[in-house]
């Protein structure tokens, strides 16, 4: 993984060095030279267009960068951690096969323009519970299809 070092104790994601991953598991904390880092974001354009099939984001993960996985054509499934407060614009964009969105985030407040436009037609987006109905009025209209279910 690439990262970035936005503060005295933080990175952000910014990518990956094989070319050809199937997996990205941004972890809560990384060390580089002996220090540890708190990977508190997800810089924009981070996995754009990458082959990869799944991503989990980590808990400590608070801003997910504008076109971060657009164009993922491979991209199926995505676990967002416990710390998301918000999804840029274009996020998703393009990521035809992506079906299953589960947000574990009870603080989210603002997702982006498209951010979910052209993902599967019949995808799901799980929620928490208690989020339900206030979560279903930030993803409307986000780009995604009519199909698209937001669910507990």
């Amino acid at each position: 993984c690439k990262y970035k070092v936005t503060g005295a104790d933080q990175v952000a994601f910014a990518g990956v060095k094989n070319a050809k991953p199937s997996k990205a598991d941004i972890p809560k904390a990384v060390n580089i030279g002996g220090k540890s880092f708190k990977v508190t974001s997800i810089a924009a354009n981070a996995l754009k267009k990458s082959k990869v099939k799944s991503i989990t984001v980590g808990d400590n993960v608070k801003e997910i960068g504008n076109s971060a996985f657009e164009g993922c054509s491979k991209l199926t499934k995505v676990t967002l951690g416990k710390g998301v407060t918000k999804i840029g614009s274009n996020t998703f964009k393009g990521c035809k096969k992506l079906g299953t969105i589960t947000v574990k985030s009870t603080k989210l407040t603002k997702v982006g323009k498209n951010a979910l436009k052209g993902i599967k037609s019949n995808a799901r987006i799980k929620v928490p519970a208690k989020k339900y109905k206030a979560y279903g009025k930030l993803f409307k209209g986000k780009g995604q299809g009519k199909k698209v279910k937001i669910v507990k």
